[in-house]
């Protein structure tokens, strides 16, 4: 319980503290606990007064005392669960809220690297175990506490003999539970584990669809996913086993303690140091103070699942952000270009990841407005590049965007000033609109039926039933390649930016598709500093600059002759794509 409260304690700076709801909830659970408490006592006068000494008159002040108490109890019951249940939804939201702004904070290489799953169960199993935790596991145990003090405070006053009795089995109900405290907490982190890698493999499995069905996997899916679930039955099995030790032990002992009152109390009563009344209430306020203990013990399983939860979303809350975090505080107003600074510079730029360097000591100088073309084979560290100077990489050197270092800029910054087009556009769920949108939120929908005319993509538009306003299916289902590759550049179009980077945006085309999207991505490249990887190599030809790369190294640069007479790669990659080009046409 410490453990958990102390975690809690972490994570309040995260949440809005909304302290006069909490208020109002809690002083409605005291209230709603307080009047539940005085029933016994009620019961009591009603066996001893009206039952016994037959003072019938009393009968009914005494019932219409006990349901007015249980109605007012009824109404604060309902006031704190409602105010409760809008507490754990609004809460739970908050930390869904930090852990979302986290993720785009950090390097965009480990969400790629640890894949949806993870995510998934963080923003939703473990937030939705944390509001659980705030606003029911803990007030539960608030609540429960408060009963078992007023409960042993009562039962004193009635009989200090059975006061004692309650103390003596108070601490070995308590202590129970800690016996299994390693085991489960273990077998609980085990299913959060093996929950969340099979929430990463569930959505492979719906990724690699087409993969599946074209090759006959499904029983190999099978097998694979009845593999994958062994863990989580045996470590499930364990959790509910040492659940149930903890909660039906306590039961026992709770039993045993009973039957020993009643014998104390009846030998009370003989002996008439108890009235009847009052021994019934005593053993209720006796089990109102186990019934605590018992509740807590049933929570202690919840905890465990809490602490668990509070710990990894602490974890990742704690974990080191990309290289742009540092200038988050700053505006992007502040910082100065300079007017004779190169649009992008890098100087002795490295990329380590996971202790295998991707990128070697690149020294590169792109003035405005030129166009740059990084050529290599596959694996050559073009796109890490790219990436890197789009913030997602951790790097050592120097990288310069108009004369400032990365660490100095905002993500802000660097979003007005550079507009990407990757080798795959990701649609989201939504209109073409508001698909093409994204590349200024703001613009009017008559700036962004031009840029999407400009990125020729109006026979689309005219083709689709609500034009602009149709709906767009997942990752843009019912479009092709080419026209989603169209509704990249048409964002680009909108946004306007300085620096333009091409990362191969055609490299999944067929050559008619292709060419159509080169024509709409020349007029894009017209006036802007452009980084361009691509394996048309026709098309930078003319380039200011070609930048061969090999193994995460430069190895030569300059215009096409001077690279092509210098670098056997560069010859060798040119000979093979005009091969392909004769064949192609010969084929044609």
């Amino acid at each position: 319980m410490l453990d958990s409260i102390k975690l809690y304690l972490k994570i309040i700076p995260y949440i809005h503290a909304r302290v006069k709801l909490t208020t109002v909830a809690y002083v409605s659970l005291m209230i709603q606990l307080v009047l539940r408490m005085l029933q016994p006592l009620i019961y009591a006068k009603v066996i001893d007064d009206v039952l016994i000494q037959r003072q019938t008159d009393m009968l009914l002040p005494l019932i219409t005392w006990s349901f007015g108490l249980a109605l007012l109890s009824f109404i604060f019951s309902l006031v704190h669960a409602i105010i409760f249940r809008y507490l754990g939804i609004k809460q739970t939201l908050d930390i869904r809220d930090v852990l979302m702004k986290k993720i785009r904070k950090i390097d965009i290489n480990e969400i790629e690297k640890e894949g949806a799953g993870k995510f998934s169960a963080l923003l939703g199993m473990d937030t939705a175990t944390l509001g659980n935790f705030m606003n029911h596991v803990m007030v539960q145990m608030v609540s429960l506490s408060l009963q078992f003090i007023i409960a042993l405070v009562i039962l004193f006053q009635l009989d200090w003999q059975l006061g004692i009795v309650a103390c003596i089995c108070i601490p070995i109900l308590f202590f129970i539970p800690r016996l299994y405290k390693k085991p489960l907490k273990k077998h609980i982190d085990h299913v959060r584990t093996h929950n969340e890698e099979i929430g990463t493999r569930l959505i492979e499995n719906i990724d690699g669809s087409k993969e599946i069905k074209a090759y006959g996997l499904e029983e190999w899916e099978e097998q694979r996913n009845d593999n994958m679930y062994k863990g989580l039955v045996k470590s499930s099995t364990k959790e509910a086993m040492f659940r149930a030790l903890t909660q039906q032990q306590s039961s026992l002992f709770i039993s045993l303690f009973i039957v020993i009152v009643y014998w104390i109390g009846s030998q009370q009563v003989m002996a008439e140091v108890l009235t009847v009344g009052a021994m019934v209430a005593a053993i209720t306020y006796l089990q109102q103070s186990f019934q605590p203990i018992l509740g807590m013990n049933q929570f202690f399983g919840q905890l465990q699942q809490s602490e668990v939860a509070l710990k990894r979303i602490m974890d990742f809350i704690h974990k080191p952000n990309d290289i742009l975090s540092l200038a988050e505080r700053m505006d992007a107003d502040y910082v100065v270009e300079q007017d004779h600074a190169p649009a992008i510079q890098l100087q002795d730029l490295c990329v380590t990841y996971e202790k295998t360097h991707i990128l070697h000591s690149l020294h590169v100088r792109i003035p405005k407005g030129d166009t740059v073309a990084f050529v290599g084979r596959s694996g050559s560290g073009k796109s890490t590049l790219f990436r890197t100077i789009l913030g997602f990489m951790t790097k050592e050197g120097e990288l310069r965007i108009h004369g400032n270092e990365i660490e100095q800029l905002t993500r802000q910054y660097l979003n007005e000033k550079i507009s990407v087009v990757f080798q795959e556009t990701f649609l989201f769920k939504g209109t073409l609109l508001e698909n093409i949108n994204i590349g200024r939120l703001k613009a009017t929908e008559e700036e962004v039926l031009e840029a999407a005319q400009k990125a020729n993509l109006t026979s689309l538009i005219e083709q689709l039933p609500d034009g602009l306003h149709t709906v767009i299916d997942n990752n843009g289902f019912q479009l092709s390649g080419g026209q989603r590759q169209r509704v990249a550049i048409a964002r680009a179009f909108l946004k306007m930016p300085e620096i333009l980077i091409l990362d191969e945006p055609t490299s999944s085309l067929d050559r008619l598709t292709e060419n159509e999207v080169m024509e709409a991505l020349k007029q894009l490249m017209h006036g802007k500093t452009t980084l361009i990887s691509t394996h048309r190599l026709d098309t930078i030809m003319d380039a200011d600059n070609i930048v061969v790369m090999d193994k995460g190294r430069i190895i030569t640069e300059g215009k096409h002759e001077h690279v092509l007479a210098t670098s056997p790669l560069y010859a060798s990659m040119v000979n093979e794509f005009q091969h392909k080009q004769h064949k192609h046409s010969m084929g044609n």
